[in-house]
């Protein structure tokens, strides 16, 4: 059952209200003006937004007194986000140290929901956030959703999700509003073969504008509808989040759904960082959620078109600010606007995570695009997972229904010697399923090599 659009979109607000959460509307409305506003008075805003935490956590969390007080610190030494490297980074290992100094003297205990980190770094942290960050949260998902292909609330919008942490958050008013405002979710914690085909049916069934989704996932049934000739009529926009969206991928959604596609930035510690233009030149920071720097190995900044590491600072999370947070995730900052009227900075797309890359024994990392451009073009080959062991060795982890022949793994061989430029001695392993992940996503390149990193080396990609 699906309700007229403008009914839906009335009842959502309505839901919202009797939740609690009647002030979304009313930023969602403030974060539809900030994003008219030129590029110098967004980062004029976010200067005031980080100013405001900054002496926030001074004057109320522990570990960053402390921290201020041993460099000789006050908030007012900060004019500028080049400032920020006045103050340490903050890695998960030290997150997790010294979590309960990281918590405001001022939250209110009674609004603070705890949340862990995905992962899938192998270090899983923890971390609280308050009623005022969720709020925010969910008003940024809002604009990013109007910026696919001009999504409206009450829209038919389906939600393909796998967090065990976000399903054990739902309640029954949260279904019943689902219902009322024409949103559908469904839990991709396991993709059996059974569920995939569920998830095709349900989706073509239900026929709605938007999906957000993992992008593994909504590939994995975009075969499975291809196979099935199903279509989605509806369909305008599927937002990828979570997971790289490399191009032959964002191709074939393309093709196989006929409909736009949308990358999104984020994570569980810091919620949206930067969301794809609806023009598609560039991803676009959400300035009013966090501060972002790129830097290099030696800590210096990142030039324009330069890939670094992203570090952030929380903007919204006054209960337990995140500043200069370690995300690991690789990405460049860009010049400019976009060409949508937006004033946001831009970044790049992410190219990965520093544990994502794959190192040859020369010195050079290969990312994760490069593989799936070597390897998704055989269209008998669902999904892939490129493992790295040993500095000499790759295992090659395929999802093939169908069965792959010896010739096609030769060659597959044979491509990556020769855009790798390093002889690799490559296993294969044959998967009848999706491996289950607790957190929904799929890594497509899992390095298991220690030190990691980036500087003075070469990132070979497509």
């Amino acid at each position: 059952m699906k309700l007229n659009t403008s009914l839906a979109n009335k009842l959502y607000w309505v839901s919202e209200k009797m939740q609690g959460k009647g002030e979304v509307a009313k930023r969602l409305q403030w974060l539809e003006e900030t994003q008219y506003l030129s590029l110098r008075e967004c980062r004029k805003l976010q200067m005031e937004k980080l100013h405001t935490l900054l002496t926030h956590a001074y004057e109320s969390v522990p570990y960053y007194t402390r921290v201020f007080n041993e460099r000789g610190l006050k908030p007012d030494d900060f004019n500028s986000l080049s400032d920020l490297t006045k103050l340490p980074l903050l890695t998960r290992q030290e997150l997790t140290q010294h979590q309960a100094e990281l918590i405001s003297t001022r939250a209110d205990h009674a609004t603070l929901q705890t949340n862990y980190s995905s992962g899938s770094t192998g270090k899983r942290a923890c971390f609280v956030q308050d009623a005022n960050f969720r709020l925010w949260m969910r008003a940024h998902q809002l604009r990013t959703y109007q910026w696919c292909s001009g999504w409206k609330v009450g829209e038919p919008f389906a939600l393909l999700w796998g967090s065990s942490i976000y399903w054990s958050f739902k309640s029954v008013s949260d279904r019943l509003k689902n219902l009322l405002s024409n949103r559908r979710e469904f839990n991709t914690f396991r993709l059996s073969p059974e569920l995939i085909g569920e998830f095709t049916r349900n989706l073509a069934s239900f026929n709605p504008v938007l999906i957000s989704t993992y992008t593994n996932a909504m590939h994995l049934i975009a075969r499975q509808m291809e196979r099935e000739s199903i279509r989605v009529p509806a369909l305008r926009a599927i937002q990828g989040t979570s997971e790289p969206l490399p191009p032959i991928i964002r191709e074939r959604l393309q093709r196989v759904f006929r409909c736009e596609v949308y990358d999104k930035y984020g994570s569980r510690e810091t919620n949206i960082v930067s969301h794809e233009s609806p023009h598609h030149d560039g991803m676009l920071i959400q300035v009013e959620n966090v501060a972002e720097e790129f830097l290099r190995d030696d800590g210096s900044a990142c030039q324009l078109g330069e890939t670094g590491r992203v570090v952030l600072t929380t903007l919204n999370n006054f209960a337990m600010p995140l500043i200069r947070y370690e995300t690991s995730d690789l990405a460049s900052p860009m010049a400019g606007n976009c060409t949508s009227g937006l004033g946001l900075p831009r970044m790049s797309h992410v190219a990965g995570r520093q544990q994502d890359l794959i190192l040859t024994p020369d010195g050079a990392y290969i990312d994760a695009y490069l593989f799936s451009f070597l390897i998704m073009r055989f269209e008998e080959i669902e999904w892939f997972q490129v493992v790295q062991d040993s500095l000499e060795s790759l295992r090659i982890r395929l999802m093939v229904p169908t069965g792959i022949s010896r010739q096609r793994c030769d060659e597959i061989v044979e491509r990556i010697h020769h855009h790798t430029g390093y002889p690799f001695h490559i296993e294969f392993e044959q998967l009848d399923r999706m491996p289950d992940s607790p957190t929904g996503k799929f890594r497509l390149c899992v390095s298991a090599l220690s030190d990691i990193g980036t500087s003075n080396q070469t990132t070979v990609n497509s």
